[in-house]
C-alpha cells in the first residue's frame, strides 16, 4: 500500500509524461481489444451447444461439371440425407435437418406485423442442437402439421403469452400457423440462425416437398451428432454404402467418368471460421501490431522518465532500499497507469459502441463469453508484466554513485530499437489501409455488366394478384418512370441453380445460375445486351423460351461439339424440362465482384399476363417489379413507388429497394474492413507521434550541452537539424521498408479471397513509405526547433 501511495503522489508530476503514456496506451488497448475480441468471437461460434465437439455439419462435395478437376464443397444437402445417415450409418447418434425460409414478415391475429427468420425442421433438431424449451414440448410440436414454435425474443416482442396464437407469413397468404411453444433464443455466435421453427411435415403446404429426395434440391442444412469416440473419417465406408443403395452412385460415376458426389463432415465449431482464415490472420496481425506499438511506446516514454529520476533511485538505495523494493515501486506505478488506461479504453469502446456494432454486424455484449474473455485476460496480464518488468529492472540497476551527480544514459540504442518497432507498425498499417481502400473502390465502382442507377424494385409478395395490373398501370403513368418490367430474380441476389443435361439425357453437363422468368422489358431496364439472336418480345417469343449467357453458350459448344450457331437449339434443364435457345447475352457480374457467382446465367421468358395469372392461381408465388426512372427524377422515387405498391398490399408494408444501393451492400464486409484499417492507422500514427515526440524531447535534453557548444562554435541552425534528422531517419528508413514489405505479404494473402484483384504495384508501398518518413521528419523538425533555438548559456550555466 505504501508503494501505491507513493505511485499516486508521483502520477501527474511535471516531467512524468503520465498523460501521454495514458493516452497512447488507452488508445492502443481500445482498438487492439476490439479487434482481438472479434477474432476470438469467431472461434466461439456454436461452442454453446453441449457436446459441441461431437456435432458436425454435413457437406456435399461435387463436381460442377464433368470436366472439373476438383470437387466443390457445399454446406447443404438433399432432404433425405440427414435421416438416412441416422438410420444407416453406425456411429451417428443423432441427425437433424433445417430448411431455410430466411427473414420474413409475419402477421398476428391482432393485425400486427413482426420480422423473424423462419426455418422448417423435424422433431429431432433439439436432440442434436439442444435449446431449452420455455413452453411446450419440441418433439410434439414439430410432429404436428401447420404448427410452429418461436424464440423467447420474438415471444417477448409479441407480448409474452403466445402459445395458441395464429401467425401468417407475408409470402404465403392464407397459410395459418399455430404457435405451439417457446424456446430459448439462439445467441448471435451461431452459423445457422433461426427465430421461428415450422414443423417439417408442414412443408408441402408452403412449397414443393423434397424432404424425402436423395438427389437434387440440395438446400437442407444437415447436422449429425456422433457417438463418443467415433471419428468422422471412419464413417466414409458406411456413407458410401448408403449412396450405393439410395443414389445409384456407381451408375452416376460411370456416366460422368469418375467421382461426382460424396459427403464429408465438418466440426460445427469450425464452420464459421472455415472461410475467414485470411481475415483472422490479418485482423490478428493488425491488433497485435497496435498493442505492440502502444506497449513499446509506453516503455519508451517510461524509460525516458526514469532516466530523469536516477537520483531518486540512488537515494532510495542509500537509505537501505533493495532492488526488489524499487521494482515494486515501478510495478505499482505501472499497475495504476495500466488500470487508468484500461478504464479509459473501456470508455472509448462504450462511446464507439454503435459504430463498432455497425461494422461487425452484432452486439458487442455477445462477445462476453469464455472463448473471448479468457484469452483477452491472458494478453492483458502479459502486457502488464512486460510494461512493469522492463522499466522496473532498468530503474533498480541505476548505480548509487549517481546520487550526487547528474545522470544521463550515454547510449540511446534501446530507444531507437523501441522507436523502430513503431515505425514498422505505422508503415505496415498505412500501406494496408491504402491497399484495402483501393481494392474496395475498384470492386465497388467497376462495371458489373448491367445498369443499376435509377433502377428500383419491389416484390409482389403478399400482394393480391388481381391488383397487380393496376399497380403496373399506375407505375407506368408516373412522369418520372421510363420503363417497368418484371423478373423473378435480381443480379445482386443469391441465385439458385439447375443443371443442363447432355443430348442423350444420360448425364448432366454443368450447372447454371437460374434467373427463372423475366418479361420483355427486364433486360432493357438493366441494360443487358443480346449479342446473338433477339430480345424477348411479346409478339415473337413463347413462354419458356431461353436466353443464355455467352459463357454458357461457349460451354454448350464445347460439351456437345456444336460447330455452328446455337439459335433454335433444343436443350434440357432440370426443373424446367426442354426449351429452345432464342438468344445469347453478354456475361455480367452475379452477386458481387468480391464473391462473384461464376456460373453461366439463363433467363426464361414469361409474359406479363402469365406472371399475373400465376400469382392469382398460386398466391405464394411472387416476383419483382422493376422500375427504371429518368436520370433527373430519382429524388423521392422510393416513397412514391411504395405508395403505389401499398394500394395492393393489405398491411401497407411494401419494401422498395434501390438496385444501386443493394449492389453497394454486397461490399459491406470489405467496407467494414477498410474502416477498421482506417481506425487502426489513426491509432498507430497517434501513438507513433507521441513516442517520437517523447524520444526527440529526451534526445534534445540529453544532448543539450552538445547543441550549445556547436552553436557557440558557429554551427548553423540548419546543420544542427540535419544531424538530428539523420539520427532519426537512419532508424526510420529500414523500419518503414520492413513494414511495407510486411504489408505487401499480408495484402497478397488477403487478395487471395477475391477473383477481381487490384495489382499490388510497388509504387503504392513506396508512396506510403515516403509519407511515413516525411511525417517523421516533420515531427522531428518541429520538436527539435524548440530545443535548438534555446540560449546556449541556459544549457551551460551549471557546468
Amino acid at each position: 500500500m505504501n508503494f501505491i501511495k507513493i505511485a499516486f503522489r508521483r502520477l501527474f508530476r511535471k516531467g512524468e509524461h503520465s498523460t501521454a503514456r495514458i493516452i497512447s496506451l488507452a488508445t492502443g488497448l481500445a482498438f487492439g481489444v476490439l479487434l482481438l475480441s472479434e477474432v476470438f468471437y469467431y472461434y466461439s461460434f456454436d461452442s454453446f451447444y453441449p457436446d459441441s465437439d461431437r456435432i458436425y455439419v454435413v457437406h456435399e462435395n461435387f463436381k460442377m461439371d464433368k470436366s472439373a478437376e476438383t470437387m466443390e464443397s457445399y454446406n447443404r444437402v438433399s432432404g433425405a440425407i440427414a435421416p438416412g445417415l441416422k438410420a444407416e450409418v453406425p456411429g451417428v447418434e443423432g441427425a437433424a435437418r433445417l430448411l431455410d425460409i430466411d427473414y420474413s414478415i409475419f402477421y398476428t391475429d391482432d393485425k400486427k406485423s413482426y420480422r423473424a427468420k423462419f426455418s422448417f425442421t423435424d422433431e429431432y433438431l433439439f436432440d442434436v442442437l439442444p435449446r431449452t424449451m420455455i413452453k411446450g414440448e419440441s418433439t410434439d410440436i414439430l410432429k404436428a402439421p401447420m404448427t410452429c414454435m418461436i424464440s423467447s425474443e420474438i415471444a417477448e416482442n409479441m407480448g409474452g403469452d403466445v402459445v395458441g396464437r395464429l401467425i401468417e407469413l407475408k409470402e404465403y397468404p392464407g397459410k395459418k400457423l399455430s404457435i405451439g411453444g417457446v424456446f430459448e433464443a439462439l445467441p448471435e455466435n451461431t452459423n445457422y440462425k433461426y427465430d421461428i421453427l415450422i414443423s417439417m411435415v408442414s412443408l408441402g403446404q408452403f412449397r414443393w416437398d423434397g424432404s424425402d429426395q436423395w438427389l437434387g434440391n440440395d438446400c437442407y442444412y444437415a447436422c449429425v451428432k456422433l457417438a463418443k469416440g467415433v471419428k468422422a473419417e471412419s464413417l466414409a465406408p458406411a456413407v458410401r454404402k448408403m449412396q450405393e443403395v439410395h443414389q445409384d452412385i456407381e451408375r452416376l460415376e460411370e456416366q460422368q467418368g469418375g467421382l461426382v458426389l460424396k459427403y464429408s463432415f465438418m466440426p460445427i465449431q469450425k464452420v464459421y471460421i472455415g472461410n475467414l482464415k485470411d481475415m483472422i490472420l490479418i485482423l490478428s496481425t493488425i491488433a497485435f501490431a497496435v498493442l505492440l506499438v502502444s506497449l513499446l511506446n509506453y516503455i519508451l516514454l517510461t524509460l525516458s522518465v526514469l532516466v530523469e529520476r536516477s537520483k531518486s533511485s540512488a537515494i532510495y538505495k542509500t537509505f537501505g532500499a533493495h532492488a526488489r523494493h524499487l521494482r515494486q515501486l515501478i510495478f505499482s506505478e505501472s499497475v495504476i497507469l495500466f488500470l487508468i488506461s484500461l478504464f479509459a479504453a473501456f470508455v472509448m469502446i462504450m462511446v464507439l459502441q454503435p459504430a463498432a456494432e455497425n461494422q461487425v454486424g452484432h452486439k458487442l455484449v455477445s462477445e462476453l463469453n469464455p472463448y473471448v474473455i479468457l484469452p483477452l485476460l491472458a494478453i492483458l496480464i502479459l502486457m502488464l508484466a512486460l510494461m512493469s518488468y522492463l522499466p522496473a529492472r532498468f530503474f533498480s540497476r541505476i548505480p548509487v554513485a549517481n546520487a550526487f551527480r547528474h545522470y544521463q544514459q550515454k547510449r540511446n540504442q534501446w530507444k531507437r530499437f523501441l522507436l523502430s518497432f513503431q515505425f514498422v507498425g505505422a508503415s505496415f498499417i498505412l500501406s494496408m489501409l491504402v491497399i484495402v481502400s483501393l481494392q474496395y473502390d475498384k470492386m465497388k465502382n467497376s462495371s458489373h455488366g448491367y445498369h443499376s442507377e435509377g433502377v428500383f424494385y419491389g416484390s409482389t409478395s403478399g400482394m393480391n394478384g388481381n391488383k397487380i395490373a393496376s399497380v403496373l398501370h399506375d407505375l407506368r403513368s408516373m412522369p418520372e418512370v421510363e420503363m417497368v418490367g418484371l423478373g423473378t430474380m435480381m443480379p445482386c441476389n443469391g441465385i439458385s441453380g439447375n443443371n443442363i443435361q447432355s443430348q442423350d439425357k444420360q448425364s448432366e453437363l454443368f450447372n447454371v445460375a437460374d434467373f427463372y422468368s423475366i418479361d420483355e422489358n427486364y433486360l432493357s431496364i438493366l441494360g443487358l445486351s443480346v449479342t446473338t439472336g433477339n430480345h424477348f418480345t411479346n409478339e415473337k417469343t413463347l413462354d419458356g423460351d431461353l436466353l443464355i449467357s455467352q459463357k454458357g453458350a461457349d460451354m454448350l459448344k464445347l460439351y456437345n461439339g456444336w460447330k455452328g450457331g446455337l439459335l433454335g437449339k433444343h436443350i434440357v434443364l432440370s426443373e424446367h424440362g426442354g426449351t429452345y435457345i432464342r438468344g445469347i447475352f453478354d456475361d455480367f457480374t452475379i452477386g458481387s465482384k468480391a464473391e462473384p457467382d461464376t456460373r453461366p446465367a439463363v433467363f426464361f421468358y414469361r409474359s406479363e399476363s402469365n406472371f399475373i395469372k400465376k400469382v392469382i392461381k398460386r398466391p405464394s408465388y411472387s416476383f419483382n417489379i422493376l422500375v427504371k426512372t429518368y436520370p433527373t427524377t430519382q429524388a423521392g422515387m422510393m416513397s412514391k413507388i411504395r405508395e403505389i405498391f401499398n394500394k395492393a398490399l393489405p398491411y401497407k408494408d411494401a419494401n422498395i429497394k434501390s438496385l444501386e444501393t443493394e449492389q453497394e451492400k454486397a461490399y459491406e464486409q470489405q467496407r467494414g474492413f477498410r474502416n477498421a484499417m482506417m481506425a487502426g492507422s489513426a491509432v498507430i500514427l497517434l501513438i507513433t507521434i507521441i513516442g517520437l515526440l517523447g524520444y526527440t524531447t529526451n534526445e534534445a535534453v540529453r544532448r543539450r550541452k552538445e547543441l550549445a557548444i556547436r552553436r557557440i562554435n558557429g554551427a548553423k541552425f540548419s546543420t544542427l537539424l540535419k544531424v538530428f534528422l539523420w539520427d532519426i531517419e537512419i532508424v526510420a528508413v529500414p523500419a518503414v521498408l520492413l513494414g511495407a514489405w510486411g504489408a505487401w505479404f499480408s495484402a497478397g494473402l488477403w487478395m487471395q479471397n477475391f477473383a477481381y484483384k487490384l495489382p499490388l504495384h510497388w509504387g503504392i508501398f513506396l508512396i506510403c513509405s515516403l509519407i511515413i518518413l516525411l511525417l517523421v521528419a516533420l515531427v522531428t523538425v518541429l520538436n527539435f526547433t524548440r530545443s535548438a533555438k534555446q540560449n546556449p548559456i541556459e544549457s551551460l550555466r551549471y557546468e
